[in-house]
């Protein structure tokens, strides 16, 4: 018995050096930070009235870099730190909506087309796809009634 314990635990701990290792570029992700959220958002405001529609996003104050709060496909919410998943508090470290391709990404737009600051590419629902980023971005609570939605932390 202590035999097949000995064996688990040189097994888990041989799993979790070689998890460590698959990072190809040998880099940490930093925790990415959350700063206050308390925002309530109007949905039969002409500015807000887009996010009715599935497939549509806005961008908001707070937080550290912003706020990003995405209305899916699947009718589902979700409000996002704008601050990348990989590097989190570098200057041009910011998320962006890319309708085009349904994705988020981390860079900045510019007049001649879009800046990536890394490769992350995330789903609408925060998961990476690609790139530096290996954990989701950071969430906020978000919450629909009627047709108002609060988003806080």
């Amino acid at each position: 018995m202590r035999y097949f314990l000995r064996l688990v635990l040189i097994t888990a701990a041989s799993v979790l050096s070689l998890m460590q290792a698959c990072d190809n570029n040998n880099s940490r992700t930093e925790p990415i930070p959350k700063g206050p959220v308390n925002l309530n958002i109007d949905l039969n405001l002409p500015a807000y009235m887009h996010l009715a529609n599935p497939g549509t996003h806005a961008y908001f104050e707070g937080g550290v870099k912003g706020v990003i709060v995405i209305h899916d496909y699947d009718d589902s919410w979700y409000a996002f730190e704008r601050g990348c998943a990989f590097q989190p508090l570098s200057d041009c470290s910011t998320i962006w909506a890319d309708s085009i391709n349904i994705q988020l990404r981390c860079g900045t737009p510019t007049s001649t087309g879009f800046q990536p600051c890394c490769s992350s590419k995330f789903t609408y629902g925060g998961i990476p796809l690609e790139g530096e980023a290996r954990q989701r971005l950071a969430n906020y609570q978000i919450q629909r009634s009627g047709n108002a939605l609060m988003v806080y932390n």
